[in-house]
Protein backbone atom coordinates (compact mmCIF):
# COMPACT_ATOMS: atom_id res chain seq x y z
CA UNK A 1 0.00 0.00 0.00
CA UNK A 2 3.21 2.62 0.76
CA UNK A 3 4.65 1.38 -2.33
CA UNK A 4 0.98 2.09 -4.19
CA UNK A 5 0.85 5.81 -2.83
CA UNK A 6 4.20 6.63 -3.84
CA UNK A 7 5.87 6.06 -0.89
CA UNK A 8 9.30 4.43 -1.61
CA UNK A 9 11.10 2.69 -0.11
CA UNK A 10 15.06 2.98 1.44
CA UNK A 11 15.78 0.42 3.47
CA UNK A 12 13.71 -3.10 3.97
CA UNK A 13 14.92 -5.31 6.43
CA UNK A 14 13.15 -9.23 6.01
CA UNK A 15 13.31 -12.07 8.82
CA UNK A 16 13.63 -15.02 6.72
CA UNK A 17 11.89 -17.71 9.53
CA UNK A 18 8.75 -15.48 9.18
CA UNK A 19 8.53 -13.83 5.74
CA UNK A 20 7.23 -15.64 2.90
CA UNK A 21 6.02 -13.12 0.22
CA UNK A 22 9.26 -12.67 -1.79
CA UNK A 23 7.62 -11.47 -5.09
CA UNK A 24 6.29 -8.27 -3.07
CA UNK A 25 10.04 -7.20 -2.74
CA UNK A 26 12.02 -8.98 -5.81
CA UNK A 27 12.49 -4.67 -7.32
CA UNK A 28 13.93 -4.16 -4.30
CA UNK A 29 16.82 -6.39 -3.46
CA UNK A 30 19.82 -3.83 -3.50
CA UNK A 31 18.02 -2.36 -0.13
CA UNK A 32 16.65 -5.79 1.25
CA UNK A 33 18.69 -6.78 4.86
CA UNK A 34 18.09 -10.25 6.29
CA UNK A 35 17.85 -10.16 10.31
CA UNK A 36 17.84 -12.84 12.80
CA UNK A 37 14.59 -13.54 14.90
CA UNK A 38 15.96 -10.97 18.00
CA UNK A 39 16.33 -8.59 16.26
CA UNK A 40 12.91 -8.36 14.14
CA UNK A 41 11.59 -8.94 17.62
CA UNK A 42 13.08 -5.58 19.16
CA UNK A 43 11.52 -4.10 15.81
CA UNK A 44 8.66 -5.04 15.45
CA UNK A 45 5.65 -3.31 16.67
CA UNK A 46 3.12 -6.11 17.10
CA UNK A 47 4.28 -10.02 17.78
CA UNK A 48 2.33 -11.34 14.97
CA UNK A 49 3.63 -8.91 12.29
CA UNK A 50 4.80 -10.40 8.96
CA UNK A 51 8.51 -10.77 8.87
CA UNK A 52 9.14 -7.86 6.91
CA UNK A 53 9.73 -3.93 7.96
CA UNK A 54 10.97 -1.10 5.78
CA UNK A 55 11.81 2.83 6.13
CA UNK A 56 10.25 5.00 3.54
CA UNK A 57 11.17 8.41 2.08
CA UNK A 58 7.92 10.24 2.31
CA UNK A 59 5.90 11.24 -1.15
CA UNK A 60 2.56 11.95 -0.99
CA UNK A 61 -0.47 14.98 -0.97
CA UNK A 62 0.34 15.41 2.82
CA UNK A 63 3.09 17.96 1.48
CA UNK A 64 0.92 19.49 -0.59
CA UNK A 65 -0.82 22.56 -0.04
CA UNK A 66 -4.77 22.71 -0.22
CA UNK A 67 -5.11 25.77 -1.87
CA UNK A 68 -3.97 23.94 -5.18
CA UNK A 69 -6.22 20.91 -4.55
CA UNK A 70 -9.23 21.84 -7.83
CA UNK A 71 -11.99 19.70 -7.09
CA UNK A 72 -14.95 18.12 -9.19
CA UNK A 73 -18.38 17.32 -9.57
CA UNK A 74 -19.76 15.65 -6.56
CA UNK A 75 -16.32 16.01 -4.51
CA UNK A 76 -16.64 14.73 -1.21
CA UNK A 77 -14.29 15.70 1.54
CA UNK A 78 -13.65 14.59 4.95
CA UNK A 79 -12.18 17.07 7.97
CA UNK A 80 -11.39 15.97 10.95
CA UNK A 81 -10.47 18.77 13.70
CA UNK A 82 -8.67 17.38 16.79
CA UNK A 83 -9.04 13.40 17.22
CA UNK A 84 -6.53 12.20 19.38
CA UNK A 85 -6.48 8.76 19.15
CA UNK A 86 -4.61 6.99 16.26
CA UNK A 87 -6.71 4.45 16.06
CA UNK A 88 -9.60 5.90 15.28
CA UNK A 89 -8.04 7.78 12.63
CA UNK A 90 -7.05 4.81 10.77
CA UNK A 91 -10.22 2.99 11.06
CA UNK A 92 -11.41 6.50 9.91
CA UNK A 93 -8.96 6.26 7.24
CA UNK A 94 -10.21 2.80 6.11
CA UNK A 95 -13.85 3.84 5.97
CA UNK A 96 -12.87 6.72 3.90
CA UNK A 97 -10.68 4.66 1.82
CA UNK A 98 -13.96 2.29 0.81
CA UNK A 99 -16.35 5.47 0.76
CA UNK A 100 -13.93 6.51 -2.07
CA UNK A 101 -14.01 9.90 -0.13
CA UNK A 102 -11.76 12.30 -2.78
CA UNK A 103 -9.52 14.12 0.06
CA UNK A 104 -8.80 14.23 3.85
CA UNK A 105 -8.31 17.40 5.63
CA UNK A 106 -6.96 16.89 8.82
CA UNK A 107 -6.95 20.12 11.59
CA UNK A 108 -5.55 20.33 15.21
CA UNK A 109 -3.72 17.69 15.11
CA UNK A 110 -3.24 15.90 18.08
CA UNK A 111 -0.96 12.89 17.10
CA UNK A 112 1.49 11.72 14.09
CA UNK A 113 0.02 10.56 11.29
CA UNK A 114 1.98 7.89 10.45
CA UNK A 115 1.57 6.59 14.38
CA UNK A 116 1.77 2.78 14.19
CA UNK A 117 -1.35 2.56 15.28
CA UNK A 118 -2.77 5.07 12.16
CA UNK A 119 -0.78 2.54 9.96
CA UNK A 120 -2.15 -0.61 11.24
CA UNK A 121 -5.99 0.21 11.72
CA UNK A 122 -6.35 2.23 8.41
CA UNK A 123 -4.81 -1.26 6.80
CA UNK A 124 -2.27 1.44 4.52
CA UNK A 125 -5.21 3.62 3.64
CA UNK A 126 -2.75 6.36 5.13
CA UNK A 127 -0.47 5.70 2.32
CA UNK A 128 -3.10 6.13 -0.33
CA UNK A 129 -5.89 8.74 0.21
CA UNK A 130 -4.91 12.29 -0.59
CA UNK A 131 -4.52 13.85 2.76
CA UNK A 132 -4.00 17.14 3.30
CA UNK A 133 -2.61 19.09 7.33
CA UNK A 134 -4.09 22.61 7.02
CA UNK A 135 -4.89 25.04 9.30
CA UNK A 136 -8.78 25.96 9.97
CA UNK A 137 -9.00 29.30 8.74
CA UNK A 138 -7.07 27.94 5.59
CA UNK A 139 -9.81 25.37 5.71
CA UNK A 140 -12.78 27.36 5.89
CA UNK A 141 -11.25 29.91 2.83
CA UNK A 142 -10.77 26.78 0.48
CA UNK A 143 -14.32 25.58 1.22
CA UNK A 144 -15.80 28.80 0.64
CA UNK A 145 -13.78 30.07 -2.36
CA UNK A 146 -14.94 26.04 -4.09
CA UNK A 147 -18.73 26.94 -3.18
CA UNK A 148 -18.66 23.58 -0.42
CA UNK A 149 -21.21 22.84 1.67
CA UNK A 150 -20.03 22.42 4.93
CA UNK A 151 -21.62 19.87 7.30
CA UNK A 152 -20.66 19.40 10.88
CA UNK A 153 -21.90 16.98 13.29
CA UNK A 154 -21.77 15.53 16.99
CA UNK A 155 -24.37 18.84 18.50
CA UNK A 156 -27.17 16.28 19.71
CA UNK A 157 -28.72 19.54 21.98
CA UNK A 158 -27.67 22.33 19.17
CA UNK A 159 -31.26 23.83 18.08
CA UNK A 160 -29.71 23.71 14.63
CA UNK A 161 -28.80 20.26 15.08
CA UNK A 162 -30.97 18.15 12.30
CA UNK A 163 -31.52 14.27 12.27
CA UNK A 164 -29.27 12.66 9.97
CA UNK A 165 -32.16 10.87 8.25
CA UNK A 166 -34.26 14.22 7.94
CA UNK A 167 -31.65 15.88 6.62
CA UNK A 168 -30.74 16.13 2.92
CA UNK A 169 -26.99 15.09 1.87
CA UNK A 170 -26.92 14.76 -1.56
CA UNK A 171 -25.87 18.28 -2.64
CA UNK A 172 -22.92 17.90 -5.52
CA UNK A 173 -19.96 19.39 -3.17
CA UNK A 174 -20.16 18.62 0.38
CA UNK A 175 -17.43 18.55 3.40
CA UNK A 176 -18.16 16.80 6.42
CA UNK A 177 -16.74 17.47 9.53
CA UNK A 178 -16.21 15.33 12.73
CA UNK A 179 -14.40 16.47 15.92
CA UNK A 180 -12.82 14.47 18.83
CA UNK A 181 -15.22 12.59 20.98
CA UNK A 182 -13.53 14.17 24.23
CA UNK A 183 -14.23 18.25 23.42
CA UNK A 184 -15.70 17.86 19.76
CA UNK A 185 -15.91 20.12 17.10
CA UNK A 186 -14.09 23.69 17.44
CA UNK A 187 -16.75 26.49 17.38
CA UNK A 188 -15.45 28.35 13.90
CA UNK A 189 -17.04 25.14 12.77
CA UNK A 190 -20.34 25.68 13.83
CA UNK A 191 -20.51 29.12 12.98
CA UNK A 192 -19.36 28.31 9.46
CA UNK A 193 -21.65 25.27 9.07
CA UNK A 194 -24.61 24.72 6.43
CA UNK A 195 -25.62 21.90 8.16
CA UNK A 196 -25.28 20.21 11.80
CA UNK A 197 -26.66 17.01 11.84
CA UNK A 198 -26.52 13.96 14.45
CA UNK A 199 -27.13 10.46 14.91
CA UNK A 200 -30.27 9.65 16.30
CA UNK A 201 -29.50 7.75 19.68
CA UNK A 202 -32.52 5.47 21.35
CA UNK A 203 -30.47 3.54 24.27
CA UNK A 204 -28.49 5.06 27.47
CA UNK A 205 -25.37 5.90 25.50
CA UNK A 206 -25.26 9.46 24.49
CA UNK A 207 -22.25 9.05 21.96
CA UNK A 208 -20.84 6.54 19.27
CA UNK A 209 -17.50 5.93 19.14
CA UNK A 210 -16.11 8.73 16.22
CA UNK A 211 -14.95 6.26 13.40
CA UNK A 212 -18.30 4.34 13.96
CA UNK A 213 -19.91 7.14 13.44
CA UNK A 214 -18.46 8.69 10.44
CA UNK A 215 -18.93 4.96 8.96
CA UNK A 216 -22.87 5.47 9.63
CA UNK A 217 -23.04 9.32 8.16
CA UNK A 218 -20.62 8.64 5.00
CA UNK A 219 -22.44 5.52 3.95
CA UNK A 220 -26.08 7.48 4.15
CA UNK A 221 -24.79 10.32 2.07
CA UNK A 222 -23.70 7.89 -0.23
CA UNK A 223 -26.70 6.24 -0.36
CA UNK A 224 -28.63 9.81 -0.87
CA UNK A 225 -26.12 10.42 -3.83
CA UNK A 226 -26.27 7.26 -5.67
CA UNK A 227 -30.51 6.84 -5.44
CA UNK A 228 -31.27 10.53 -5.09
CA UNK A 229 -33.90 9.50 -1.74
CA UNK A 230 -34.34 12.28 0.35
CA UNK A 231 -36.47 11.31 3.07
Amino acid sequence: MAIKGNFFPKKIFICEKIFTEYSMIESYHSITFLIGMKIFKKLAYRKNSGGIIALFREESSIDHKLKNEKITDNFLILILDGIEKPGNIGAILRTADAAGVNIIILCNMKTYIYNSNVIRCSLGSVFTRKIFIEKIESIISWLQENKVKIVVTGFCNHKKAKNLYKTKLSDSNLAIVFGSENKGISNIWLKKANEIITIPMFGNVDSLNVSHAVSIIMYEMIRQKNYAVYL
